[in-house]
């Protein structure tokens, strides 16, 4: 993590700093619980919450502060920073950090398996090179400055997941990140609220090519048509973009097996069969890439194998657990149509008597919203699932299409699923974020 004198860091902001600049900072916090003696405190200021009204009491155990001009009186008994605005100024100190260390940024963005890709790409290059990645879900303007100001001084690389819900999002985020090279995973139906359609979509998405550093390489997924659309209007400079998937020189040459948590395959790219720790032909999709990138980036194929034999998934992505007899697919963290149709054919790829889904709603889809959580339900109908059971006021849609059950709490889904658990069942859980859907796993656990 950054450590610098608060007389530096206000350097790197060109600020000024007051009380006793030479106190050493060892990372930053925006929230005033997780300070220390050697912290450096921002406080952000939101829409019911203003940080700088923590700082009085937590100024005996905490490093230092940003503070932000028109905020009066400023500070006493603790070394303090003066600037402009406290969101601009953590943006602008990960931007000078980064800039003060050498390593290789690689940045991923895309409708779906943005974390899983991070995951990927992390255990691979961890193996010859020293690593650190986005944590959890900071891919956004607070979240990336932070996991920047998270790194070493020693790292070699640094693995960026970069999220949006807008236009010039992901443009903003490069002019932070400078990434050497990039990943468009999918072009899916998330935020077709806020952009309208899969081409603007395509379109937000490719910033993270116009924007990356000269003589980088974008890898995006072939069957992502918009993509290629939204790259044929674009000035490709001294940039290369490189297709993966299906039709492509980098795909998968075998069917994919399934062992417990783990499949194998084979691809293009590689000589030796693919054993990657998670599931789904999703998933196997999500490697390809990363295999490419670390290929071109000079990672040797045996570190690439081992790094994708071992890679732990972040949870609540297709993330198993046993419970007795019974398989629990949490897939919780984040839904849309694109994912649920993945999450299902996953699920029926898992052995077991009885295929159950548990699904709530998909957010963010627009003004197709309820055909798209139908659309859902008669997938999950041709795919074969023994039984669906949703959650949530659109996933009323969802269940009518199936002909499936329709709960108005997640505590009477548990109910349900409690004939299932002791059972040679496989159940999948999932929703958008918002739903938390991951209260019915922590409850079926608690029920073993």
């Amino acid at each position: 993590m950054i450590r610098r004198s608060v007389k530096k860091i206000a350097e790197m902001l060109e600020s000024t700093a007051y009380g006793n600049v030479e106190q050493m900072i060892e990372g930053v916090q925006i929230d005033s619980r997780q300070v220390d003696k050697n912290s450096l405190f921002i406080p952000m200021i939101g829409q019911k919450v203003d940080g700088h009204s923590f700082v009085e009491e937590i100024k005996d155990r905490v490093g230092a502060v940003l503070w932000q001009k028109d905020h009066l009186p400023y500070p006493e008994g603790i070394p303090y920073i003066l600037v402009e605005d406290t969101t601009k100024a953590l943006q602008l100190l990960s931007k000078a950090y980064l800039e003060q260390l050498h390593c290789k940024i690689y940045a991923i963005t895309g409708s779906n398996g943005k974390t899983s890709c991070k995951d990927m790409l992390c255990s691979i290059f961890s193996q010859e090179k020293k690593t650190q990645k986005t944590q959890g879900n900071h891919n956004n303007e607070i979240g990336l400055p932070l996991t920047i100001l998270e790194f070493d001084e020693d790292v070699e690389v640094g693995i960026l997941e970069m999220g949006m819900e807008n236009r010039k999002e992901i443009e903003f985020l490069c002019s932070l990140a400078q990434p050497d090279c990039t990943i468009i995973t999918t072009i899916g139906s998330a935020h077709m609220e806020n952009l309208g359609g899969k081409y603007e979509i395509a379109q937000a998405k490719c910033e993270i090519f116009e924007n990356m550093k000269d003589y980088g390489t974008l890898f995006y997924n072939h069957e992502s048509k918009e993509i290629e659309e939204v790259l044929k209007t674009l000035d490709f400079k001294h940039k290369k973009a490189i297709p993966f998937g299906k039709d492509t020189s980098i795909c998968i040459t075998s069917d994919l097996k399934f062992v417990k948590d783990c499949m194998t395959f084979t691809c293009s790219c590689l000589h030796s069969e693919v054993k990657v720790h998670a599931l789904g032909a999703h998933q196997a999709t999500n490697a390809l890439p990363c295999i490419a990138l670390a290929l071109q980036e000079g990672i040797k194929e045996e570190s690439i194998l081992k790094g994708l034999s071992e890679m732990e998934m972040t949870k609540m992505r297709t993330q198993l657990i046993q419970l007795g007899p019974c398989k629990i697919l949490d897939d919780s963290y984040k839904s849309n149509p694109e994912s649920a149709m993945a999450a299902i054919d996953t699920l029926m790829s898992l052995p077991a008597k009885h295929h159950i889904a548990v699904l709530s709603d998909m957010l963010d889809l627009g003004k197709d919203e309820v055909a798209l959580h139908e659309n859902i339900g008669s997938y999950a109908l041709k795919s074969g699932i023994d039984v669906l059971i949703c959650c949530g006021p659109l996933s009323k849609f969802t269940a009518k299409a199936y002909n499936g059950q329709w709960f108005e709490t997640k505590e009477e889904c548990v109910q349900i699923l409690k004939t299932y658990i002791s059972q040679d069942s496989a159940i999948l859980i999932k929703g958008s974020r918002a739903m938390a859907m991951d209260k019915i796993v922590s409850a079926l656990i608690r029920e073993e």
